[in-house]
């Protein structure tokens, strides 16, 4: 066997490694809904089968770079890596970690069994990877789920690799890859228990399935790849433009362009891209009757949303952020630039100005059907995005696979043409990764971690800096009774550190209370109210809450709330501007 033939083998055995980790997700799925294996450790098989899956695909990876890559890149991506698995070390800290991907687990863990929560309307979502946590939380193990999460990232990068080594030099594959592991947006999800970087997986496996199919004719690629899109979709609901936007694709790549050849492949990997959803949505429309809740309300029904004020894109960034309209129509590429972690109005985070090259690539590269078709998902992904949601760049993470391919593939055709390759190459590299370097420099600053390993920070101090409501849930997990019920008015919905049963409302914060107080005519009728709904605790930002209950209560309603604050609440801890109440 040659060795590109080993290459080649040892791809496509990586394209089938994510329908392989598709299937451990679903199954996990149905087994954690029957309440099996949740909170014992045999729990721990599902999450332990898939790192090895990844540990392979990311060892194929590391032996192919062996045998050609420099090794100062294979040393940078070996020592970068391990910076990331400590910093996972730390406690959970970021937004939706405790609102979602661990807030979800740890409630699952209460129940034993994975179910639908009322209030919480992010567990309709898909989960596939977020359930994979839940038998490691069920351990204590709070910082394994993010070392699962950077391994989808890394198992990313090495099918990215893999597939760039056979079509450009080594040492571009390599640069590359480095560019990936250490884009600002990457290395912030890397850090975190969200999976982001599964959608981001699956998608570069969904794309690279269709590259290599495009060069065989070969069905099982376009089966592996269509079951790997569709677990983007049972990842994140984001993932369905992974789905959507390779159908479209499959119309640009496909190696026969006869009407029959091309209806025929669309039908088999839309079939084939939904089996990973349909566990997710029999769920959903047995529990809603729409089986893509809460997407999709006003033609497939559910439960109403409140009314929300309808805002659109470009009305919301021209009024919140103050941005000139060619500024919001330039939102999806100001993202690889100008984006900052942490600031909604800079997209929370950036990618990195030198993929811009790969819609460069499209006019100054060699013109291919394989470069067209990267080119359309990377766009799409990009639009779509923009259009459908807020923008935040981990939205439209799945646009790097195809963008890193076609920046490699553009700077691979700049080494062959240009005489002065080889100082214009290096130092356009060097920029690039000096501004991932710079950004992660910014990150390490935010986090600040060094006092929390070297033990001059307590715990308890590192995540106050990141939930300062910590110590009040701190304080009610070791002095409330185990049947406590808080009600979280104006918390950001953080409810991972509270080991107590809670609850909140999703959309409009304080809107119980509020409506507990217009539906009664007295301070104990309220009181009575939020006892019926097995509220017993309060926990608040005051000032968040009496500015909102302000301005939504008539002047009455204010007299009443007021007595049921002086009549029927006790204050038990305070914590700066928040504070924990009793109802009594």
């Amino acid at each position: 066997m040659t060795d590109a033939e080993r290459q080649d083998r040892w791809l496509d055995l990586a394209i089938w490694g994510g329908p392989c980790l598709g299937i451990i997700g679903s199954t996990y799925f149905l087994v954690a809904s029957a309440g099996w294996c949740v909170t014992t450790p045999c729990g721990l098989v599902w999450p332990a089968t898939a790192t090895l899956v990844l540990l392979a695909i990311i060892a194929a990876a590391a032996v192919a770079a062996a045998r050609s890559a420099p090794l100062g890149f294979t040393a940078a991506i070996i020592a970068f890596t391990s910076v990331l698995v400590v910093l996972n070390l730390l406690p959970p800290f970021a937004r939706d970690e405790l609102t979602h991907h661990l807030a979800l687990p740890d409630l699952f863990l209460t129940r034993g069994e994975a179910f639908v929560i009322p209030f919480a309307e992010q567990s309709y979502y898909p989960m596939q990877l977020t359930l994979l946590y839940t038998p490691l939380l069920a351990q204590g193990w709070e910082s394994i789920p993010k070392q699962l999460h950077l391994l989808f990232g890394l198992g990313g990068v090495a099918v990215l690799y893999l597939y760039l080594s056979r079509v450009t030099s080594a040492a571009i594959a390599a640069f590359v890859a480095i560019l990936m592991i250490t884009t600002p947006t990457v290395v912030t999800l890397a850090t975190s228990a969200y999976v982001d970087l599964g959608v981001f997986f699956y998608s570069m496996v969904a794309i690279v399935g269709l590259l290599r199919w495009s060069e065989t004719d070969r069905s099982d690629l376009l089966v592996a790849a269509a079951l790997a899109a569709g677990c983007a979709g049972a990842v994140k609901y984001n993932g369905y433009l992974t789905i959507a936007v390779s159908l479209i694709g499959i119309l640009v790549i496909a190696p026969r362009k006869d009407p029959q050849s091309l209806a025929k492949n669309l039908v088999l990997f839309g079939c084939f891209a939904a089996l990973p959803l349909v566990p997710w949505m029999i769920r959903n429309w047995a529990d809603t009757g729409n089986p893509m809740f809460p997407l999709m309300r006003g033609t497939l029904g559910g439960p109403p949303r409140p009314d929300t004020p309808s805002i659109d894109i470009f009305t919301r960034r021209r009024f919140l952020y103050g941005e000139s309209w060619l500024e919001i129509v330039t939102t999806p590429l100001r993202a690889f630039a100008v984006g900052r972690h942490g600031d909604p109005a800079r997209f929370d985070g950036v990618f990195n100005p030198l993929l811009l090259l790969g819609f460069a690539a499209i006019v100054a590269g060699r013109k291919s059907q394989k470069r067209n078709f990267l080119w359309v998902f990377a766009v799409c992904i990009l639009f779509m995005v923009f259009f459908l949601s807020t923008f935040r760049s981990r939205y439209a993470v799945a646009s790097l696979a195809p963008l890193a391919i076609l920046t490699a593939l553009l700077l691979d055709d700049l080494r062959r043409a240009l005489p002065n390759a080889r100082t214009l190459l290096p130092l356009l590299g060097a920029v690039a990764l000096g501004f991932n370097a710079w950004h992660f420099a910014m990150y390490w600053r935010d986090v600040a971690p060094l006092p929390y390993f070297t033990g001059e920070e307590t715990r308890t101090h590192f995540i106050t800096r990141f939930v300062p409501e910590y110590p009040l849930s701190e304080f009610a997990s070791t002095h409330l009774d185990a049947d406590a019920n808080i009600y979280l008015a104006f918390l950001g919905q953080r409810g991972y550190y509270w080991k107590r049963p809670y609850t909140y409302d999703y959309y409009y914060s304080g809107t119980s209370l509020r409506d507990a107080v217009r539906h009664s005519s007295n301070a104990l009728e309220v009181s009575n109210e939020l006892k019926q709904l097995g509220i017993s605790h309060i926990a608040a930002s005051a000032p968040l809450l009496g500015r909102f209950l302000n301005e939504d209560l008539t002047q009455n309603e204010m007299v009443r709330w007021r007595l049921f604050a002086n009549q029927h609440l006790r204050l038990i801890q305070t914590h700066g501007p928040f504070g924990l109440y009793e109802i009594i």
